[in-house]
This record gives structure tokens, C-alpha cells and sequence, in this order.
């Protein structure tokens, strides 16, 4: 357990969840002093409660007890290196979290993986809030959790979980835990494909047979997961989702239906084209996943029937903005590796392509079997020349900069071809070279598009 109560806390990172930290420890700390290493970021604190010293310095680092990390501070920053050469114990906003709330009742769904998870727990929650029950969201999607108030009763936290959180965490227990899949993203963070595995595979360590583990086992790491967690002599329940084998004690899809079969009678939910509009194979996973999550959290079928039909999507994932008789706008900002953009480009056909941005370290030829529906790509961003150099010998590419002239030239070039098309804008990279993040980045482009309408 971690011991909070008057003491000096240090935070590092003064972003959202920085700042929700400052809120959460001045009830409890005796002094709080913060860092971090923008100078933009440390003007914009106008909270009284905090002292903004710099934490690299040895003597001012000494004067906390308790080192707060925000996501995002990677690893191997100086000042969490020198904070572990001298003892001071190290803390994120899951652990501080679980041991606030963990008690009174609460349960705790938390969902991880690489593509899907925000739609999972969205999904989840919605099922959740339908069916009555006290569900709160948040974590890596609306309110840190430092932020989400339990009213003083008892409550589902669905909490969608990154990697970056995961890194860190020991104390948290999750009643359901969900993995959605697995493959290689943010390495330059965690410095190795397998780092950034391990700091996922950290949201089941410390579950029991008590506990459930959702885990898609159609991803090759995940079914390496879920082996290793199997053979674990203390371990969870797990249910294994697939929808390319039918298996025992599950949701499964057969023939375009959903059956629950977790009791081992096979009781069907209805038809997915009836339960939902959701675009693509992976919205159906992740369609099952949360039928799973849900079921075990109370929800019937006739519930799941009547509500799961209610849910619209996320906004900036897989997102309809405007369709006409010729042409379509799809906003996919959400998309920001090429594992998300090529499920998208799976969707759809006549597709006008715009994508581009901070690249991550993944190879371009993983898309190489999904481009055939692409009739011309608008690049922009700081990978845009590396875009066009690679696809270029597969269909027309031009480099645009930036998202209005990548619209205007889309828009153009939809006018040569035949019958109705698709304007996607997947970016497959990351946003941070032009907006501040792929909310941003995915607002412009709906901006462009609705001068289009008009």
C-alpha cells in the first residue's frame, strides 16, 4: 500500500492527468511539488496548492517522499532514474487509484490492447448505463481516474488502460480484465516490442480465481498470453474470444449470429447485422468482447437485444461524416499505426486514401494486401514524401502537406472515376507533427469536409 497521507508528493508531468494528480493529492498531502520539462506547461499551473521546482535537481528531488509519474513520461526520464537510485517510491494514477476505490464495493473492468480498446470500453459502459447499472468510465478515455468521483457508493469503473499506465502498475485487481489484441506500437517508448508486451500482460498479474481475463486469442500474442497466463498454478478465469474457432464456455459468432455459450448452452443473441452498424471484422471482436464483459456484469440478453443497437461508434473511428449519391467521408483520425488504417481500408472500396504524420516504427509493406480497393492517396505531414515514395508504384500519390489541400485534391480526383467512392482519412501515424492530438487532427478534417456540404 502506498502511504500518501501527509506527505511530500512530487508530480511529474503537469498535463490532464498531472493536474488531476495535484487535485487528488491536496486533500491528502502535506505539500505537493510538481515538474515538468515544458515551459509552456509549467506557466499554464495556476494551482495554489502545487510548487513548481525542477525535479532534476538532487536536492529538490529529496525533499518529496512520493514520486507521481503521468503517462506519457517515459521510462527512462532522469529524474524517475534518480528517484529510484534514491529510494523514493515511484507511482501512477491506476495503482493511486485501485487503492482509493477499491473498496466499498466497487467493481473494476479494465481494458487494454493495442487497436479496439476504446470501443470496448465504450461499448462496455454503454451496456452498463442501458441496463441500469452504476457504471463509470474513464482512464485513457474521458476522465483520468484520478478525476472520476464514486459518489460514496457502489460502482462498475470501466477503465480503458494504455500501456504507458500499465508500465508501472503493481497493486491493481481487476474483477474482469480484457485484452482486445496485440502487435507493435509505441516502441520508441518502451524501447522494445517485448517491454511494450510485458506492460500489457501487467493488467492480469495479480488476478485470482475470482476474477475473469477476456482475452482475443485470434491475435498471435494474445493466444501467447493466454497460454502463459493459463499455466499460471493462481490465475483467473479466462474466456476466450475467436471468431475463427468455435469454442467452449465463450461468445461466439456462427453463421452471422451471436451465441452465448459461457455455461455451456448455447443460447443465441441475435444476428450481428441486427445488434449493430459498426463497421468491420474487428468491430464484431470487439462486439463479443463487451457482450462477455457485460454478461458477467449482470446484463441479459434481452438487454444486450435492445441496446446494443444504440450504440453509434466513436467519434474519429471508422466515423460516416457525410454521403451523398457519389461519395462518401469517412474521419478515421483515431487511426495512428498502420494495424488500425489497414482494418479500415478493409472496410470500404473506390477508396480515395489520405493519410500520413509521425510515422511509427512499423513497415510500410504491412498494408501491401489491403491497398487494392485504393484508387489514389493525399499525403500530409512529416511522413507524407516517405508515403508517396512507397505507394506511388501501386496507385497515384501526390503529397499535399496538409488536410485541406489533400481534401480539395481528394475531392477532384473523385470526379474521374466511376460509380460511388470513399474518401478515407486514415492517417496509420501519429498526430503530433501538426495538431496537438488525433481529436484535433480529426476535427479539421470534419471542418473541411462540412465546407464541402455547404
Amino acid at each position: 500500500m502506498y502511504n500518501y497521507k501527509n506527505k511530500n508528493i512530487g508530480i511529474l508531468g503537469l498535463g490532464v492527468t498531472g493536474r488531476s494528480a495535484i487535485n487528488f493529492f491536496s486533500n491528502y498531502s502535506k505539500k505537493i511539488i510538481g515538474w515538468d520539462d515544458l515551459k509552456t506547461t509549467r506557466s499554464d499551473i495556476e494551482e495554489d496548492n502545487i510548487e513548481i521546482l525542477d525535479l532534476n535537481i538532487l536536492k529538490n528531488l529529496k525533499l518529496i517522499d512520493l514520486l507521481f509519474i503521468s503517462p506519457g513520461i517515459k521510462p527512462n526520464h532522469k529524474i524517475i532514474k534518480l528517484a529510484k537510485i534514491n529510494n523514493i517510491t515511484i507511482v501512477g494514477d491506476l495503482d493511486i487509484f485501485w487503492q482509493t476505490e477499491k473498496n466499498n464495493k466497487n467493481r473494476f473492468i479494465f481494458i487494454t490492447g493495442s487497436n479496439g480498446k476504446s470501443t470496448v470500453t465504450s461499448l462496455i459502459h454503454h451496456l452498463l448505463l442501458s441496463a441500469k447499472k452504476n457504471s463509470i468510465i474513464g482512464g485513457n478515455i474521458g476522465l483520468p481516474v484520478l478525476s472520476l468521483n464514486s459518489a460514496n457508493k457502489p460502482n462498475i469503473y470501466v477503465i480503458e488502460a494504455s500501456s504507458f499506465q500499465l508500465d508501472s502498475i503493481k497493486k491493481i485487481k481487476p474483477d474482469i480484465s480484457v485484452m482486445t489484441n496485440i502487435s507493435p506500437d509505441h516502441i520508441d517508448w518502451h524501447g522494445n516490442y517485448k517491454n511494450y508486451i510485458n506492460a500489457k500482460e501487467n493488467l492480469f498479474l495479480n488476478q485470482d480465481e475470482s476474477d475473469i481475463a477476456i482475452i482475443n486469442i485470434d491475435s498471435e500474442e494474445c493466444f501467447k498470453l493466454y497460454k502463459r497466463i493459463n499455466s499460471r498454478l493462481i490465475k483467473p478465469k479466462i474466456i476466450k474470444i475467436s471468431l475463427k474457432k468455435k469454442l467452449r464456455n465463450t461468445i461466439y459468432v456462427d453463421k452471422g449470429k451471436v451465441y452465448d455459450n459461457i455455461n455451456n448452452e448455447n443460447v443465441l443473441i441475435g444476428r450481428i447485422r441486427d445488434l449493430s452498424s459498426l463497421l468491420g471484422k474487428h468491430n464484431i471482436e470487439n462486439i463479443v468482447i463487451a457482450i462477455a464483459a457485460a454478461i458477467h456484469e449482470g446484463v441479459t440478453h434481452r438487454q444486450i437485444k435492445k441496446f446494443l443497437p444504440t450504440f453509434k461508434g466513436l467519434s474519429h473511428r471508422l466515423e460516416l461524416i457525410y454521403k451523398d449519391s457519389n461519395l462518401e467521408f469517412i474521419n478515421d483520425s483515431k487511426s495512428t499505426n498502420l494495424v488500425s488504417c489497414k482494418v479500415a481500408l478493409n472496410c470500404f472500396k473506390n477508396i480515395i486514401w489520405i493519410a500520413g504524420g509521425i510515422r511509427k516504427k512499423d513497415e510500410l509493406s504491412y498494408l501491401d494486401d489491403s491497398i487494392s480497393s485504393i484508387k489514389a492517396a493525399f499525403f500530409i505531414g512529416e511522413s507524407a514524401g516517405e508515403f508517396e515514395s512507397y505507394f506511388r508504384k501501386f496507385f497515384y500519390c501526390k503529397n499535399t502537406i496538409n488536410i485541406k489541400y489533400a481534401l480539395i485534391e481528394a475531392i477532384k480526383y473523385s470526379k474521374k472515376l466511376k460509380g460511388h467512392s470513399t474518401i478515407l482519412f486514415s492517417p496509420a501515424c501519429a498526430s503530433y507533427d501538426q495538431f496537438k492530438n488525433y481529436e484535433e487532427r480529426g476535427k479539421i478534417f470534419v471542418e473541411q469536409v462540412n465546407k464541402y456540404k455547404n
